[in-house]
């Protein structure tokens, strides 16, 4: 459907589009987070001297959660960036 210039809104207002969100900035902030963790991970198994019983809930449990949490973060804040940069 194409509009024409006679198009308004309900209300009568003249609304224009904004810029591109930043997806990809996103993205690449999660396989970065995700790579590192890989690494940590790695490390911690072959180089750390920590025991089966605490390597085992960090691997399964602390190193997805402090991906997930670490890439909330960081997009939260390219989020405040992107909204507060007008």
């Amino acid at each position: 459907m194409v509009e024409s210039e006679d198009t308004t809104t309900l209300i009568g207002r003249k609304e224009t589009h904004g810029r591109p969100y930043p997806g990809l900035l996103e993205k690449l902030i999660l396989v970065i987070l995700v790579v590192v963790a890989v690494m940590v991970g790695q490390w911690m198994w072959t180089e750390s001297d920590w025991s089966a019983l605490v390597l085992w809930p960090a691997t399964v449990c602390g190193l997805p959660l402090s991906t997930l949490i670490t890439t909330e973060i960081l997009s939260r804040i390219v989020q405040v960036i992107h909204a507060n940069s007008d």
